[in-house]
């Protein structure tokens, strides 16, 4: 019983230690906790988590990273300006300084008509880009639900630690009442050791039920960004928050909405057409304009000297042997979209595990919890009907409490298969990509595309 006592001390002790370390991490970061409780909704929870996650923060800089280095391949093919001074001073025919002949000044326009080579860069660039954006709406969707699952295991650990301690109020009741009649001499000392047994039991499970709440709640206020000394009051019913799932096309709906089986369709596409590039000679076309003024001491050069020199022309460049570089470059494109069609391949297999995985466990859910509501309400008939034999003096109060204990079982019963309802809902809500509209009433600001 010591060493008992000792674990549960040590284990508290542990618990205040780790909740005093987030608060001062949160404290360092500027946070303030708030003096009174603050009624946080299912809405504002998914909200704040978004704005908090640092994860997703990573991944939307990749977003932006990847989408900024797309736009930097695509515009090699955009026309350019250029204007440049080059002051030198040749003794004898001019010659070029730094790569241009000496001038004044100069402007020069490029335009690259055609390149293979720069249009197979942008549509690999295209593709990285388009992978990096399915993983931020993958990383919103999967921070949603971590919010979600957090605020509705904080919102039944209470309910559980209510049903605990209302079993342990009737336990304790039982067991001070086989004591009384023990020392009377009605009662045998097993069936006291085993009042003390069931008491122990319902401590232990008020212990539990409460371990669980405080750990959950730490959960989500890291989730959301909270201090973990912050008080907290959760305002949302999460069983009328959270809308019942439709049975019909769960697997099309979960298809359309996969963030990452769109990124690779996407994907798919552009290394399709990078492939299809590089597997033919095409030419580079480019078209260039230049203006130079020039010294007026060329003019003992030339005949027909200019100061204002006017040039265009335009360049075909047609690849005959690059040292290998075409062939692998060939190679590359193939492979690398055999690659992501193989992956979205798998994806689609995956997912249609994953929902049918989601369907029966949703169904196996509501039926436990469908199970578990018919055995409280036959346990509250029991009840009643005890308080009322009791009443009358046909049945002992001992009676009584024994019912009141088993409607508390059944009570803790139904609050755990209501949870897992839950989590099998928000799970199919996810894959069927409505659990962002369901709970913010929109797309989560995260997954909209940047501006080109």
């Amino acid at each position: 019983m010591n060493d008992r006592r000792f674990s549960h001390a040590r284990l508290a002790a542990r618990g205040l230690a780790f909740a005093a370390s987030l608060a001062a991490s949160a404290f360092a970061r500027g946070q303030t906790v708030p003096a009174e409780p603050q009624p946080l909704t299912l809405r504002r929870a998914a909200e704040l988590a978004l704005d908090w996650a640092p994860q997703l923060a990573a991944t939307r800089a990749a977003r932006d990273e990847g989408s900024a280095s797309a736009r930097i391949a695509a515009d090699a093919l955009h026309p350019s300006v250029w204007l440049s001074t080059t002051p030198g001073y040749s003794t004898g025919l001019p010659t070029l300084v730094a790569g241009s002949v000496p001038a004044y000044g100069s402007i020069l326009v490029r335009q690259t008509i055609y390149d293979p080579w720069k249009k197979n860069d942008a549509l690999q660039a295209e593709a990285r880009a388009a992978d990096l954006e399915g993983a931020l709406e993958s990383g919103c969707a999967e921070t949603v639900r971590a919010a979600v699952t957090a605020y509705a295991k904080c919102w039944t650990d209470e309910r559980r630690a209510e049903a605990a301690r209302r079993g342990l109020s009737a336990a304790e009741a039982t067991l001070q009442r086989t004591i009384a009649l023990f020392d009377e001499g009605r009662r045998t000392e097993i069936e006291v050791e085993r009042a003390r047994l069931q008491a122990a039991r319902a401590k232990q499970k008020v212990l539990n039920a409460e371990s669980d709440r405080d750990l959950d709640g730490l959960e989500l206020k890291r989730l959301i960004g909270w201090p973990a000394t912050a008080p907290m009051r959760l305002s949302s019913d999460t069983e009328t928050a959270l809308t019942e799932v439709s049975a019909a096309d769960n697997l099309a709906a979960a298809r359309a909405a996969d963030p990452q089986l769109k990124s690779l369709g996407r994907q798919v596409e552009l290394l399709a057409r990078s492939a299809r590039i590089s597997e033919k000679r095409w030419p580079t076309i480019e078209a260039s304009v230049q203006y130079q003024r020039l010294p007026s001491y060329y003019s003992k050069y030339y005949n027909s000297f200019n100061e204002n020199d006017f040039s265009f022309g335009v360049s075909f460049i047609i690849p005959i042997w690059a040292g290998g570089r075409i062939d692998d470059t060939e190679a590359k494109a193939k492979a690398s979209a055999l690659r992501v069609e193989s992956e979205r391949s798998a994806r689609e297999s995956d997912l249609e595990v994953a929902v049918r995985r989601a369907e029966a466990a949703v169904a196996r859910a509501d039926a436990e919890h469908s199970l578990s509501r018919r055995a409280q309400g036959i346990a509250e008939q029991d009840l009643a009907a005890t308080e009322l034999l009791s009443r009358e003096g046909r049945l002992e109060a001992a009676a009584v409490d024994e019912r009141r204990l088993l409607l508390a079982d059944a009570e803790e019963d139904t609050t755990k298969t209501a949870l897992a309802v839950l989590e099998e809902r928000v799970l199919l809500l996810a894959l069927r990509g409505e659990l962002a509209r369901t709970v913010l009433g929109s797309e989560p600001p995260c997954s909209v595309s940047p501006a080109r």
